[in-house]
This record gives structure tokens, C-alpha cells and sequence, in this order.
């Protein structure tokens, strides 16, 4: 008989008063964090908590598809779980990071968009809710940005993935047009193939059964974009951004991620890609700013 665990959360914060080397703290976190939930040795430490973050953490692994972990400085990882395994290596984990963007007069007059960074410890209110929020309640905490730009960031985790909302609640020193999303780093799925090995026969079955679905903006219809046609340019494609976007591969033990926009009217997901799609890309996701906070607002990201 299979019984079904409760939801487990776990929050951890250095005690100023803890004067002991970083990494004795971090093998503290390790035991109050992971040991809660029994999934992680040494030689299986996350690759976010092999160095020390600063003070404040999370750990959610509540669902049978994925783990998530959070460092206070705002990085954070997605594993995706096979048969109740975390794969960790080959760019097989999602790199999410909370970013915020100013848009600002460049060369020629042309407006573009910048991104400041987020303070050394810019976290505040960081697990101050709860011990230990039950699934599907609000976890709420607010990132300060160079300039002082400050950010209030609200997840909310579910099984089959999680909601986040941004918005800006202070403009600092900014002067213009302010955006804060979200960024995912889609990694090296294929780092084992070299581009001179692309056009080989073996090649196109192993990059077969990787795969993205959008719905670009504008667009009734999904379009698909399969790895074996590594040539492809997603922000070339689509220039204008996209309101969905999906991928399923073999390399995530076969499971699929989703993001939208909860009302996908209210948010734009753009892309970034400095190399082959094969080689990883950036996935961003950005609410409307007038929209912001609003619940139709929130990304749902989804692991299916």
C-alpha cells in the first residue's frame, strides 16, 4: 500500500551570530534541509549548494517529477526526477534566476532594455511566513536591485509544478521603464555532440526526441521545433516573442516543462540564444507592467 506524503518545506537562515567557516554552515543546511526529506547524500549535492549562498535557502520536493532548491541570492535549480532519481548532470537541470530589466536610451536614441543586478543579499522577509507553508499557500519575499529597486517575488508551489508573480513595489533611483521577470537557463542538453558531428547519421536519432512547442505572439496555432533542426534561431523565428512555450525530452527523463502566463494576454516570453538551440538558450518570461501583481498576471510553470 502506497501512502502518499504530505507536503514538506523547509526553510533555513544563517544566524548572524554563527561565526563558523561557510561551509561548515552549509553541511548544517544540508542535514536540516535535505535530510527532512531523505533525498540527498554528499556525493549527490545539488550543484546550487555546492558553495555557500548567503544565509537564506529552500528546498521543495514534494513532487514525484521534480526537486527545487533556492539560494539567497536569488539562483535557484529545477531537477527533473526519474524513477525517484534527481538527474543532475549533462545540462539536464533548469537554471531559474529572477531578473529585473530598466529600459533605457541607447546609441542613436534607440530604446533597449538593461538589467541591473541584484543586491548582495538582497533578499528580505525571506521565511518569515511559516516554518513550513503548506502546498498551494503564497511564499512571498522581496529582492533589492542596484539603484534600489526593490522587487516582491510570491511562489506558490503545487505537484505539478509552481506559480510565480513579480512586481516592482519600489522604482529606487530607476528613471525609466521598469520590468522583473523571470529567466531559465535551458542548458547543454547535447554537449556530447561536437557541430562538426551534426550532419552524421547517428546524430539525428539521438536529437529526436527533444522537442519545443510555442504559441507565438499573434499566432492561433502552436508551432513545433524539433532539435534536429539545429539550425533554427528561436529568436529569429520569433521575433516578437511567444505566449506558451514547452519542451519535452528524453534528456529530462522524458518529462515535459510548460510557461505561460496565467491570462497569457498579460505576460510575453522572449528567448536568447548565443549558440546551436542544441547547446542551450534562455527562456524569459516578463508580466505586463501595468498588470503586474494581478493574478491573471503569474507565470504557471508546469512539469508534466
Amino acid at each position: 500500500m502506497l501512502v502518499e506524503q504530505r507536503p514538506e518545506l523547509r526553510w533555513w537562515k544563517a544566524s548572524a551570530a554563527d561565526n563558523r567557516p561557510p561551509m561548515n554552515r552549509l553541511a548544517s543546511f544540508i542535514i536540516i534541509a535535505f535530510g527532512a526529506f531523505g533525498l540527498a547524500r554528499a556525493d549527490e549535492l545539488p550543484a546550487t549548494l555546492d558553495k555557500p549562498y548567503l544565509g537564506c535557502w529552500l528546498a521543495f520536493a514534494d513532487s514525484r517529477d521534480f526537486e527545487f532548491v533556492i539560494g539567497g541570492d536569488g539562483d535557484a535549480e529545477l531537477f527533473f526526477i526519474k524513477n525517484r532519481k534527481r538527474l543532475s548532470v549533462g545540462g539536464c537541470t533548469l537554471k531559474i534566476y529572477y531578473v529585473l530589466e530598466e529600459k533605457v536610451k541607447g546609441k542613436g536614441g534607440e530604446m533597449r532594455w538593461i538589467s541591473r543586478k541584484m543586491s548582495q543579499d538582497g533578499f528580505e522577509d525571506f521565511g518569515k511566513e511559516t516554518a513550513e507553508p503548506p502546498l498551494r499557500k503564497p511564499i512571498g519575499f522581496t529582492a533589492t536591485y542596484t539603484g534600489g529597486v526593490k522587487v516582491r517575488i510570491t511562489k506558490v508551489f503545487t505537484k505539478d509544478g509552481m506559480e510565480i508573480s513579480t512586481e516592482v513595489i519600489d522604482k529606487g533611483e530607476s528613471k525609466g521603464e521598469l520590468r522583473a521577470g523571470v529567466k531559465i537557463l535551458v542548458g547543454d542538453l547535447f554537449r556530447q555532440i561536437d557541430d562538426a558531428d551534426l550532419e552524421k547519421r547517428d546524430t539525428e536519432s539521438k536529437l529526436e526526441d527533444t522537442e519545443i512547442s510555442v504559441r507565438a505572439v499573434g499566432a492561433r496555432r502552436t508551432a513545433r521545433v524539433k532539435f534536429e533542426d539545429y539550425d533554427v534561431v528561436l529568436t529569429e523565428e520569433f521575433p516578437k516573442g511567444v505566449r506558451a512555450f514547452a519542451l519535452e525530452s528524453d534528456r529530462y527523463g522524458d518529462h515535459e516543462f510548460q510557461i505561460t502566463t496565467a491570462n497569457p494576454e498579460f505576460g510575453i516570453i522572449e528567448f536568447l540564444q548565443r549558440k546551436k538551440i542544441i547547446h542551450g538558450f534562455y527562456v524569459n518570461w516578463y508580466p505586463d507592467p501595468e498588470k503586474a501583481g494581478e493574478q491573471d498576471a503569474r507565470l504557471l510553470f508546469k512539469v508534466k
